[in-house]
């Protein structure tokens, strides 16, 4: 498989999926107000879990008519991340280009796998945001100027799991600084699956607030930072159904076969069928070929 070299540059935004804004800003300033969808994390690899969390966040947001999805992207995180078994970025962007050829709406976005450094997530939401908009502007100006008549403009929307949604709270995790930008900046809907995060719903956001509502950093240099997370409102959202599918799962299936293709065919196909219960079936192939040993 190709080294992370081959990434494409520049970067384009890869905006084909994109819905057209004509399809859905009216004249009233009570229309819903069109987002894109961002999922940030390493994917390594991207599974099913993913899209659900996209479908999921969507339909939450378009519940009560206040927003409509213009569609989603995946920002893989760079080589950079450094963390262990992680596959270059090359590989899985390979890996998250299969996966989403046949979804209608979500896409690949590559700015933040490009980088030479890693990026926090809010400056990789601000990035797209800003991409997303000069797209718009080029391709449908009316559209964007009648959303600017009322003061609004296309915004990019965060999407993350409920699990890290709870490291808010764990000391160190998050640059409160840059926390605080990101939720000054973007709203955030939060998905929660079996169980897992400790903030999970309203009621635990409710709870939480209770309990610790001011996060505090305390900088090398002595400063502090607080951060009142009571001032922010979030959506939260929850999968139709249960889906435990992780990444080191899908990790040990392709391994398991790689050992296997040789030597038991009935077993081999047993795991692959596993498999795809797992992934899209456009992804199998490359993530057998990036983890279960080529």
């Amino acid at each position: 498989m190709a080294s992370s070299a081959a990434i494409s540059s520049p970067y384009t935004l890869r905006a084909d999926k994109l819905k057209p804004l004509a399809t859905c800003v009216t004249a009233l300033p009570t229309s819903p107000q069109p987002v894109v969808l961002a999922i940030c994390g390493s994917f390594n690899p991207i599974h099913s879990a993913h899209f659900k969390l996209y479908s999921a966040a969507k339909t939450a947001l378009e519940a009560d008519n206040t927003h409509t999805v213009l569609g989603g992207f995946v920002s893989p995180v760079s080589d950079a991340y450094g963390k262990p078994g992680l596959k270059s970025a090359a590989q899985r962007v390979r890996i998250v280009e299969d996966a989403v050829r046949g979804h209608m709406e979500l896409n690949l976005d590559t700015w933040e796998c490009q980088q030479p450094t890693y990026t926090r997530t809010f400056y990789v939401l601000q990035q797209l945001e800003q991409h997303v908009d000069a797209w718009y502007t080029q391709h449908e100006p009316n559209e964007m100027n009648e959303l600017k008549t009322y003061g609004r403009r296309v915004r990019v929307i965060f999407v993350c799991g409920a699990d890290l949604f709870s490291s808010f709270w764990r000391p160190g995790c998050w640059a409160l600084h840059l926390l605080k930008q990101l939720l000054d900046a973007f709203h955030v809907v939060v998905v929660h699956r079996d169980g897992q995060g400790e903030v999970q719903c309203a009621r635990d956001f409710e709870r939480m607030c209770r309990h610790s509502p001011v996060l505090t950093e305390v900088a090398q240099d002595g400063a502090t930072t607080e951060l009142d997370i009571r001032a922010y409102t979030f959506t939260f959202a929850c999968f139709e159904q249960p889906d435990a599918t992780s990444s080191t799962a899908v990790r040990e299936i392709a391994a398991a076969m790689g050992t296997l293709k040789a030597s038991g065919a009935a077993a081999f196909e047993d795991l692959r069928r596993v498999l795809s219960s797992m992934v899209p079936a456009s992804a199998v192939s490359s993530i057998l070929e990036c983890y279960g040993g080529g």
